[in-house]
């Protein structure tokens, strides 16, 4: 084609240098919602959350199926990786504290994004068993690579439609990590509630919120204070009366007791599981923190300062914790999470460092600012279908790694294989990302 240029005419370049097209389409696929200021550091964050994820579930066979001697990487690990939930919540208070959206905005753009993609991996994760066996797969095989917290595991297909259903008012045992989808809407739903606190509120109020949180995830260890109190005369008595009062039974053993949130305080007791600062506690802790973190602005020497403290004392509890309750003579399945709880002093500690952390993030050229912004666009989808790949890729690569690169080698293989894979379907499939998240 030509064009008329001082009385000549030349001929139209045929388009930028090669190179150029090649970062042009990339940053094509990979562009994310029009209209909105990325901003690299929130990009990161939800990257590294991601990863944590992974590297929990990656560990997530040693310490269903592992001997004590292997099992400790699962608590090194574990434990390290613990603010992965409370980040993506924080992440969220950040980005959307506060919102002026009402009832109807929020469940028009938020929840509706999230239930759709529910729906569709609950009933993906519900097909699953009955898929593999009917492909051949041993029943052993499919529990212990892919479902290994999962009990009993159906392979019938009569189990899929009774496993989707049952998945809807709770969450599907074989994709546990959709217990976190209730938890989003629940926090979506109550934001047009607490936003317009948020608006008009003083930093020194935020503040005294975020202190009677910090007190209701003290009250996490109240148990073991309890059991600490056992070992002097008077605490004996004490605990020997909470229990004959407060728990229906004459003797306070801790190691008797199963349900490790059944030692009532503040007003708690058979008629009311609700305790005077209950409505401090929870996950929305997390947004008010991620809101008031995101406005700080400190240097990279007071962040180091400030951060780093937190992240080693937070991951020395946890840490150090995990291996003494592990190895508890009558350990079960909840004690064993008990120092992972993601609502408890020292997981905050460590939430609120590494949100710190890389909030000095500022590094992103346009290569990885374009990964960053393509996986803030589908990452909902990667959270969703992960857990597979990344137990798979455990089983895939345990002979042929040692225990301590194991983890993060099969954590990240998955996280890099289901973002390729939902990256791509929903490249292919013009309106995909609806359905995957």
């Amino acid at each position: 084609m030509t064009r008329t240029q001082g009385g000549k005419r030349t001929r139209r370049p045929h388009g930028p240098p090669p190179a150029r097209r090649v970062y042009g389409i990339l940053w094509g696929i990979m562009e994310t919602t029009q209209g909105k200021t990325f901003v690299p550091w929130m990009g990161w964050l939800r990257l590294i959350a991601m990863a944590m994820v992974c590297i929990c579930h990656a560990g997530d066979p040693l310490a269903a199926f592992a001997g004590p001697e292997d099992r400790v990487w699962s608590e090194i690990y574990g434990s390290f990786v613990r603010p992965c939930v409370p980040l993506f919540v924080m992440l969220t208070g950040a980005l959307l504290l506060p919102t002026r959206e009402g009832f109807g905005g929020m469940a028009r753009k938020r929840v509706s994004r999230v239930i759709l993609p529910f729906f569709v991996w609950t009933a993906v994760y519900s097909a699953l068993p009955w898929l593999l066996a009917t492909l051949g797969v041993a029943r052993e095989l499919i529990q212990q690579v892919f479902f290994p917290f999962a009990s009993p595991l159906h392979t019938d297909a009569p189990s899929i439609v009774r496993t989707f259903f049952l998945s809807i008012i709770q969450y599907n045992q074989y994709a546990v990590q959709l217990w976190y989808v209730y938890l989003l809407v629940g926090l979506y739903l109550f934001m047009p509630i607490l936003s317009p606190w948020l608006r008009q509120a003083t930093r020194r109020a935020k503040l005294v919120f975020l202190a009677l949180w910090g007190v209701t995830l003290a009250l996490h260890y109240w148990p073991l204070a309890l059991e600490a109190l056992t070992r002097t005369a008077w605490g004996a008595a004490f605990c020997g009366d909470y229990a004959t009062r407060f728990l229906g039974t004459s003797a306070f053993s801790l190691a008797e007791v199963s349900a490790w949130d059944a030692f009532p305080i503040l007003g708690a007791c058979d008629w009311n599981t609700f305790g005077g600062l209950y409505m401090f506690g929870g996950f929305v802790g997390y947004l008010v923190l991620g809101h008031v973190l995101r406005e700080v602005r400190l240097s990279l020497g007071k962040t180091l300062a400030i951060a780093l403290p937190l992240l080693l004392v937070g991951y020395a509890i946890v840490g150090l914790g995990t291996h003494w309750m592990w190895n508890r003579p009558g350990c079960t399945a909840k004690m064993m999470e008990y120092f992972w709880w993601f609502c408890s002093v020292p997981v905050a500690m460590m939430s609120a460092a590494v949100f710190l952390l890389a909030k000095q993030i500022s590094w992103a050229p346009a290569p990885i600012l374009a990964l960053l912004k393509h996986f803030t666009r589908c990452g909902f989808g990667v959270f969703c279908a992960h857990y597979v790949f990344v137990t798979g890729a455990f089983y895939l690569l345990r002979d042929h790694l040692p225990l301590p690169a194991l983890v993060p080698t099969a954590a990240l293989g998955g996280l890099c294989v289901t973002w390729l894979l939902v990256g791509t379907i929903e490249r292919l499939i013009p309106g995909a990302r609806r359905f995957l998240g």
